[in-house]
């Protein structure tokens, strides 16, 4: 073909006169290459960000291949520092951790003087996962770490022993939180829990999920009477979570939240529900007085009916001795008389029998003496 014949052709449809028809189809023509040049642009863009997705997608699986090794070295660290302090363990510490294993605690126990550090707290917290012998443990001012806490509190979720932990004064956070919360969800034996004076919140990062996950296990839990968070940097927000928690919970009647940022309101709602929950325990515990006075008082009268069957039991049992001492004596003067009457037949009968034997005896002489007079 003639280029001169296409170019002329080419020009010959761009003047075309400028009907609406013509306009409509010139329109209809330039949204149709629009619309192509927009496809191809979508295309470029999606193979772009399938290439983009793809490479993320490999750097994920990289940095997960990257962390779990890195996890594995860190638990292949901690193993052989486990094992060298399990091996240096001494004095009071390592008579605790004996005691621990083989269940032989005292009730309460104090690390007061014992130095501890990570692979210590890891040995500790291993030991306390299965002990059913201690009921209450003081780590007041231990400088344990937000991680050494985390593992601690890990543990302790598998104990239904423990019945009181103290945890002032540490260097615990939102990690250590998170667990006392999932710990609060399932342990009925917890009945106090003290942790003043730990930075639970992270201002710095916004971070409240320690908290967070403390006011679910409040709603869950039934046995925690006393907790102290007071010191703890909580602001307001922490405030109404811990007040929506103690709004379900109608069990803990003590809770220090002292020296944190809650406002006036929020402190008036804790207070109200803490009153609520009092009134409520003062009311069981008068059930359970009455319950225990009215049971006193049937223990009282089982024990008095029981004396009372006793004595009836005795009387009877006497009666029945005098009945039978009685029927013996009775017995007793039968056979005496019997005797005496046999006694007193035979020597009738003797005297009979000698009278008899006198008299034929006589009759025997009379006869001889009347014989001879014949003769």
């Amino acid at each position: 073909m003639d280029p001169f014949a296409v170019q002329a052709e080419f020009k010959f449809v761009k003047e075309l006169p400028k009907t609406k028809r013509n306009l409509e189809e010139q329109a209809r023509i330039e949204a149709q290459e629009r619309q192509h040049e927009e496809f191809k642009k979508q295309e470029k863009k999606m193979s772009e960000e399938q290439q983009q997705r793809l490479k993320a997608e490999e750097w994920e699986r990289a940095k997960h291949k990257q962390e779990i090794e890195k996890k594995r070295l860190e638990e292949d660290r901690r193993k052989r520092e486990e094992v060298q302090q399990r091996s240096t363990l001494e004095g009071r510490l390592a008579k605790l951790i004996a005691d621990l294993n083989s269940n032989n605690t005292n009730s309460e126990v104090t690390l007061s003087g014992i130095d501890m550090g990570p692979a210590r707290w890891r040995i500790l917290a291993e030991a306390l996962e299965t002990n059913i012998s201690l009921k209450e443990l003081h780590l007041v001012k231990k400088g344990i770490s937000d991680d050494d806490g985390e593992e601690l509190m890990t543990r302790l979720k598998k104990n239904f022993t423990l019945e009181k932990l103290e945890l002032q004064g540490n260097n615990l956070g939102k990690s250590t939180g998170r667990v006392v919360g999932e710990l609060l969800e399932i342990n009925d034996t917890m009945k106090y829990i003290d942790l003043e004076g730990n930075d639970l919140y992270d201002k710095d990062l916004k971070d409240i999920s320690g908290i967070v996950s403390i006011a679910e296990g409040i709603k869950k839990n039934t046995c925690l009477v006393t907790l102290n968070l007071s010191s703890c940097n909580l602001d307001n927000q922490c405030g109404k979570l811990l007040a929506d928690a103690l709004k379900v919970n109608e069990v803990i009647i003590h809770f220090d939240f002292r020296r944190n940022d809650f406002d006036l309101d929020t402190v008036r709602e804790i207070n109200h529900y803490l009153q609520r929950n009092k009134e409520l325990y003062d009311k069981e515990r008068m059930m359970e007085w009455n319950e225990r006075k009215s049971a006193h008082k049937e223990d009282e009268y089982m024990e008095m009916l029981e004396i009372t069957l006793q004595q009836e039991h005795m009387k009877k049992v006497n009666i029945m001795g005098r009945e039978e001492a009685t029927k013996q004596e009775k017995v007793m003067r039968w056979e005496e008389e019997r005797l005496k009457k046999d006694i007193e037949m035979k020597r009738e009968m003797d005297k009979l029998m000698n009278e008899a034997k006198k008299r034929q005896e006589s009759g025997k002489k009379k006869g001889k003496r009347h014989g001879g007079k014949k003769k």
